[in-house]
């Protein structure tokens, strides 16, 4: 059987992060696996897309950032209520702050030390802004950093280091032994 996964994510950064870090996790279990940015479209859209999902079924994660939500819970209230009915409470992953905490998590100590910046060992409040700031001076950009990073990725440290991420990665585990 042909197994199809979506990820939907915010924008370029989660994209990023899904190509580099995520894809060759997910092709394990899936034979397809491609990002579509929400973030963008009107509501409506992002349910036509969730709809589509369904009558294909295929399978699918919806990435949300935490932004400045009080706790995960009113987080993943708030997307529900923006995609309803078709987005499901158990595919959503709230990213503990934002998708720059999961690409430093995925920093282990001796890459930190070859990049010159501090080892953080949990990264769960860690913001664009605070990410930005860590960006050594030899990458021109923080793209080129987060490609870096993500060709040094440790899935281990950013277990380890970011709880959301963790979550993400036991609900994997979980599912590709539901398979």
């Amino acid at each position: 059987m042909y197994r199809r996964m979506w990820v939907l994510i915010e924008g370029g950064k989660d994209s990023r992060f899904v190509r580099g870090v995520l894809r060759p996790i997910l092709q394990r279990a899936y034979d397809f696996v491609e990002t579509w940015e929400y973030a963008e479209r009107p509501p409506e859209k992002v349910v036509d897309f969730l709809k589509s999902m369904s009558a294909m079924k295929a399978d699918y994660l919806f990435l949300g950032d935490f932004d400045t939500s009080p706790c995960v819970t009113e987080r993943k209230e708030h997307l529900l209520r923006s995609y309803k009915p078709m987005l499901d409470a158990g595919r959503i992953i709230v990213v503990r702050a934002e998708i720059e905490s999961w690409y430093l998590a995925g920093v282990d100590d001796k890459n930190c030390q070859g990049f010159g910046i501090p080892v953080i060992p949990h990264t769960d409040g860690v913001t664009k802004e605070q990410f930005e700031k860590l960006m050594p001076t030899k990458f021109k950009s923080v793209v080129d950093f987060m490609d870096e990073i993500v060709n040094r990725f440790c899935i281990d440290a950013a277990i380890r280091k970011n709880r959301s991420f963790g979550y993400l990665m036991d609900l994997l585990e979980a599912r590709s032994k539901e398979a």
